[in-house]
């Protein structure tokens, strides 16, 4: 179960992720949330159901974890930032451009 978008490939049952053949260590819930967003790939993805869904429904966090741990992403992961949108007053998408 290999998973890719763009430069960045992810497998899903080894839990790991490279980037140009680099592998990239990720803690699990930074894995965890990159493979949402390469799932739901160009889908506008609010904070609340980023958390939802990576987090679980029963966990309370504030909607800025989602901020710490995407700008966590984008220190491991070179050029995320071109992946990874934000979307004003939405929260994030994933898209190849």
């Amino acid at each position: 179960d290999i998973i890719v978008a763009g430069d960045i490939k992810v497998d899903i049952v080894a839990h790991s992720v490279e980037v140009k053949g680099e592998v990239i260590e990720l803690s699990f819930k930074e894995f965890e949330l990159l493979n949402y967003f390469i799932v739901n790939h160009g889908v506008a993805l609010s904070r609340e159901k980023i958390l939802n869904n990576v987090w679980n429904e029963n966990y309370f966090l504030g909607d800025r974890t989602v901020d710490v741990y995407i700008g966590k992403l984008r220190d491991k992961i070179p050029n995320l930032s071109n992946y990874i949108k934000t979307i004003k007053g939405v929260g994030y998408q994933l898209k190849n451009n």
